[in-house]
């Protein structure tokens, strides 16, 4: 009967473990039992699942002269030790009150519902102590030995005929001890396991990722503008995982791309529109079946495809996609790698892109003020002013402090961004200055549709306005230049438009394709515009025989990200105000 009982018991344990396995993938089973803080909602049903196990290791003991041996020990212990009290407890006059009905006026009911609420009890007592890491494997071992000695105790004080209480402790005390500490252990073991197991497997995912972002650092660090290193990176990727292939792209074409042999349909641009279509919802899309004439078919048939999309500044810029061999068994953190690795690549690409906008305002500053502090401008304005002094004393002087006033603002603003007025206030200048200089030759006209006012990048019309100036003539000459500012759309457009022969086609092509045509104005121009307000938000040129329009769009609506230089944009205007001249609509 012995050894019939250690085997009962022992399938008994083997049931638990197989329910704490299938406990451990319920994630909030998983949530609860991992985070000690959780609703009373969730308490009841951790008491109600732990409740549950002492009812089944009822039904599943075997009989002994009027008893029941069993393992209900376990799930009420490990209630409370996991739980706290109010799920031990909760668990514990589950297990006792189905224990006393399951028996009802049976030889040891009593004595057992009495013994499941002491355990249920002792676990609560140990619980916090369990939960610190005070209680180690030994510890639990002891305290449920202890409690299974309690009960029997419990059996001899409260079992009647007393001799036959006698009989029965014999008989099972030494089994149910033992099995029931041993089986603790595992019971808790099996939960500890796969914790463990799910945070080395989510460690290791966390250490390779970071590993593949450390090494490709130094071509993130470029951005999704630089192709050859998106390539580099591809290839790290694939050197690195166990994947079959790797794409990154930005929202139109693939920058960086390293398959296997068997993926060539991998490099046809036909499969990007269903990757970059699945990114739009801004989570990760796993593909693994495709219908014929779907342009991903025949890489489904061997393959799975896990898309990620790339976030930067709240923006989809583009998307980290992996290929994987289809196997039996998927494993999620195929996902999930994919997903962590292309956050990573968002913050890294987001972070470099804040660097290459500092960057870019620095140099696009740099040389707005080098084209505009260049020594030729100064030795022409300075020469212009000597001749009208002989003529107009009055007029030298105020094209003086117009040069001075040209200067401090060119010199001393550092700001990133200015308001429309300030902005057209330093045209203005600009244009004043100019106009000295070409006379006749030169006219302007700036006008401003219903007094709009805005913010934008400082000295952002400037290089547009010079252009215009510079090379903005007709035949005879004459140089007309208009500024424009007005609603669209819920948009505002500014454009700097002239009456010149127009900008090459070949200048305008390199300037959309990102390539450097061998000016500086309007290729920083137009990576400000998109790198502040998005890729939609760049310089757009209209150009023909007869004339040339520059112009942009810009949000109405202030962009949080620059609260503070907005503070600082309105004090300016203040000033400029405060010198009573209206430049908002202006002809000269």
């Amino acid at each position: 009967m012995s050894t019939a009982m250690f085997f009962s018991l022992l399938l008994n344990i083997g049931l638990l473990v197989l329910i704490a396995t299938l406990l451990t993938k319920i994630p909030i089973v998983r949530s609860m039992l991992l985070y000690d803080q959780h609703s009373a909602g969730c308490g009841v049903m951790l008491a109600v699942i732990f409740g549950s196990i002492s009812i089944i290791s009822t039904y599943t003991g075997v009989r002994a002269q009027g008893a029941i041996v069993n393992t209900r020990v376990i799930g009420v212990l490990a209630a409370g030790l996991l739980g706290g009290p109010f799920v031990g407890m909760g668990a514990a006059v589950i297990g006792a009150l189905h224990r006393y009905l399951f028996d009802i006026g049976g030889f040891t009911a009593v004595a057992c519902a009495i013994s499941t609420l002491v355990e249920g009890l002792a676990g609560s007592l140990f619980s916090r102590r369990f939960k610190a890491g005070k209680m180690d494997s030994s510890g639990v071992f002891f305290l449920t030995f202890f409690v299974e000695l309690l009960q029997m105790v419990i059996i001899l004080l409260v079992s009647r005929p007393f001799t036959a209480a006698v009989q029965l402790i014999k008989l099972i005390s030494l089994p149910m001890m033992t099995m029931n500490a041993l089986g603790m252990l595992i019971f808790l073991g099996t939960f500890n396991m796969v914790f463990i197991e799910e945070d080395s497997q989510f460690a290791e995912r966390m250490r390779l990722a970071l590993g593949i972002v450390e090494q490709s650092l130094p071509h993130l660090r470029k951005g999704l503008h630089s192709p050859p290193d998106m390539q580099a990176a591809a290839e790290i990727i694939f050197q690195s995982t166990s994947c079959s292939g790797i794409l990154i792209t930005d929202i139109r074409k693939i920058l960086g791309i390293k398959i296997n042999s068997e993926l060539s349909d991998m490099e046809d641009d036909t499969v990007l529109p269903p990757i970059l279509a699945s990114t739009h919802d801004r989570k990760p899309t796993v593909f693994h079946y495709a219908g014929k004439g779907d342009p991903l078919y025949s890489i489904l048939k061997n393959h799975m495809i896990v898309a990620a999309p790339i976030i930067e500044m709240n923006q989809i810029t583009g998307s980290l996609t992996m290929i994987f061999k289809k196997h039996w068994q998927q494993s999620q953190s195929d996902l999930n790698f994919a997903s962590e690795l292309a956050r990573l690549f968002s913050t890294q690409f987001e972070l470099s892109e804040l660097e290459y906008q500092k960057k870019l305002r620095h140099k696009a500053e740099f040389q707005a003020l080098q084209s505009q502090v260049n020594p030729h401008f100064l030795y022409n304005s300075l020469n212009t002013i000597s001749y009208v002094c002989r003529e107009n004393p009055d007029r030298a002087r105020e094209l003086l402090l117009t040069l001075s006033s040209y200067y401090r603002q060119t010199l001393e603003n550092n700001s990133y961004m200015h308001t429309l007025k300030t902005e057209l206030h330093h045209v203005t200048s600009y244009l004043e200055l100019e106009k000295a200089r070409f006379e006749e030759k030169l006219h302007t006209e700036i006008k401003n549709d219903l007094q709009i006012s805005c913010f934008l990048p400082a000295f952002i019309l400037q290089p547009l306005v010079e252009n215009a100036v510079r090379y903005g003539f007709d035949k005879s000459g004459n140089r007309n230049v208009s500024i424009y500012a007005r609603m669209e759309n819920h948009l505002i457009k500014i454009s700097v438009s002239d009456n010149g022969p127009g900008i090459p086609e070949s200048i305008i092509h390199q300037l959309y394709n990102g390539e450097h045509y061998g000016g500086f104005g309007l290729e920083n121009v137009h990576k400000r515009l998109k790198s502040i307000y998005g890729q939609e938000h760049g310089l757009k040129i209209q150009s023909t025989d007869s004339g040339c329009e520059l112009y942009f769009t810009i949000p109405a609506n202030p962009d949080p990200r620059y609260e503070e230089e907005y503070g600082a944009a309105r004090e300016r205007e203040l000033t400029i105000d405060n010198g009573g001249i209206n430049y908002e609509n202006r002809s000269y």
